[in-house]
């Protein structure tokens, strides 16, 4: 990854608990909420969710990361937020989606490969979060 001086874009990973079960519905709900705040504050990213776990990764700019993540931990939907991996990078690894969601079987293919490009320079911990859920991911 690019040194911090050099990045124009910051790249966090985090897992958080639905404070409540979330079904199908509430997951479409959360998804589409965030394509919208996404598109307005050029972030892009994934999502995944099995019901219980949210998994995402949110790249953009410092500032924009630093509001769209505050607003996360603070969510009430969200419990036990955890960041796992946060970098400064001058390349995205998701550009063109505001939120990429393995529920859109038409992207199925190419969200794996960017996650592949995500995971191969991963710590094994990060790695292993990452299958863990899209095993279970509806």
């Amino acid at each position: 990854m690019s040194d911090r001086q050099d990045a124009r874009f910051r790249r966090i990973v985090y897992s958080s608990i639905a404070t409540a079960r979330t079904d199908e519905d509430m997951q479409i709900d959360i998804l589409r909420q965030s394509r919208a705040n996404n598109g307005l504050n050029g972030i892009s990213g994934i999502l995944l969710s099995d019901g219980r776990r949210f998994l995402q990764v949110l790249e953009g700019t410092p500032e924009a990361i630093e509001h769209v993540f505050s607003r996360i931990s603070a969510d009430p939907r969200h419990g036990e937020v955890r960041t796992l991996h946060d970098e400064y990078d001058s390349r995205r690894i998701f550009s063109g989606w505001t939120m990429a969601s393995m529920s859109d079987s038409r992207q199925t293919d190419a969200i794996r490969e960017r996650l592949q490009v995500l995971l191969r320079s991963a710590p094994d911990d990060i790695r292993d979060e990452f299958e863990d859920i899209l095993r279970t991911v509806r």
